[in-house]
Order: C-alpha cells, then structure tokens, then sequence
C-alpha cells in the first residue's frame, strides 16, 4: 500500500512538472519593433527637435526580440544578446519580467502591455512606448 502511494506521489510530482515546461508564456514568440506605431506613441512625447529628428529617422523597427519562457534573445544591428529570465509575472495582458543581461552586467526589469497582436513598451526616460508586434 506504502508504494502504491509513493508511486502516485511520483506521478503526480512527474505530471505537475511536465505542465509547467510546457506553459506558454504570453510573450513566447518573435516580436519585432513596429517603427509605424512607436512613432505614433513618440508624436505625444516631449522631446526636443534635435532627439525628435533623431528618432524619427530610421531608428525604430530594426530590434527582434525572441522569448522563451527562459530567456530573451534581442537581435540589432547584426548583434545577438541572450538573457536569461529571473522572473515573470502575467497578469491579464500585463507581463512583468526581470533579466539579467551579461552586456550591461545588470538586472533589466520591463512591464509591459498586449494589445492584441502587438506590446508596449515603456520608455519612461523618454515619455513613450516602443511598440512591439507578433511575428508570424
């Protein structure tokens, strides 16, 4: 009867296991930077002429991100960083996460908001959203 038990414990523990690896995660998936949508969330922001004309030309809509339920993969510019996941937190259509990122040797943390087939992005120092979008 003891190892009746322990053997449903086991597969219970091995089943529970399982179906948290397989959990999707909300972000799981490649995004890329909507140039389009960012400059529409940046027309409301404060910006001077000279970081305005800077950011509108060309800047945006060239980062990927690719995520796991482990880790972050961005791509810019011919340049991969890989970080690793240290938290997530879903709430609805608010995902919160912490990395940790090997280039700048710090935690990075980001709240972000789904919209449908596209997230935001705060940019707090900058008072806009990167938008970023699904790729299928």
């Amino acid at each position: 009867m003891k190892r009746t038990w322990v053997a449903l414990l086991a597969i219970v523990f091995l089943v529970s296991i399982s179906t948290l690896e397989a959990k999707e995660c909300l972000l799981n998936g490649k995004w890329k930077s909507n140039e389009k949508k960012t400059l529409k969330s940046m027309s409301k922001a404060k910006l001077t002429k000279k970081q305005r004309n800077y950011l509108s030309n060309n800047f945006f809509g060239k980062l990927v991100v690719v995520n796991t339920c482990k880790d972050s993969t961005s791509y810019f510019d011919g340049e991969a960083e890989v970080m690793k996941l240290i938290s997530l937190k879903e709430n609805g259509n608010i995902v919160t996460t912490e990395y940790y990122s090997e280039l700048h040797q710090m935690v990075i943390k980001s709240k972000v908001v789904l919209e449908g087939e596209c997230y935001s992005l705060p940019l707090e120092a900058m008072g806009f959203n990167e938008i970023f979008c699904r790729v299928k």
